[in-house]
C-alpha cells in the first residue's frame, strides 16, 4: 500500500483497495484510529486509509496542515474558532477537535506563522 504526492497539491490514497485522489486544500481534517486514517473533505465525504497519521503528518505538515492531538491533524485555513476554556476547535462543516495540553503551544506558534 503506497502513497503518493504529486505537484498540483493533490494526495493519492488506497481506499478500501481503490485509489483515490483528494484534493489537499478540500481536506478538513485526518482523524487517526491505530494503524488507520480517516479524511473528513469539505464536500462532508470521508475516505480511511490504512496508514498512520504519523505518515501523512510527515507529508502535509508543509502543506498548512497542524497535530494538534495523538489523533487529529487539522487544517489551518478550516478552523473557524478556537474555544480556549474547552480547547476545542471548531472547523468548517461542524466538525470539531480537541487540543492536547502537550500541543497547545504548538499550535500556538503554527498560528503565529499563519498570520
Amino acid at each position: 500500500m503506497q502513497v503518493f504526492k504529486n505537484k498540483r497539491d493533490n494526495l493519492l490514497i488506497i481506499d478500501q483497495k481503490k485509489k483515490k485522489t483528494l484534493d489537499i486544500s478540500q481536506i478538513i481534517m485526518l482523524r487517526g484510529f491505530v494503524n488507520y486514517t480517516c479524511f473528513y473533505l469539505q464536500n462532508g465525504k470521508q475516505s480511511v486509509s490504512a496508514r498512520t497519521l504519523k505518515h501523512y503528518e510527515g507529508l502535509l505538515n508543509d502543506k498548512g496542515f497542524i497535530r494538534i492531538h495523538r489523533g487529529f491533524l487539522v487544517n489551518q485555513k478550516c478552523i473557524l474558532k478556537h474555544n480556549v476554556a474547552t480547547s476545542q476547535l471548531i472547523l468548517v462543516e461542524g466538525h470539531e477537535a480537541e487540543i492536547s495540553r502537550r500541543r497547545k503551544n504548538e499550535y500556538l506558534k503554527g498560528l503565529e506563522n499563519l498570520s
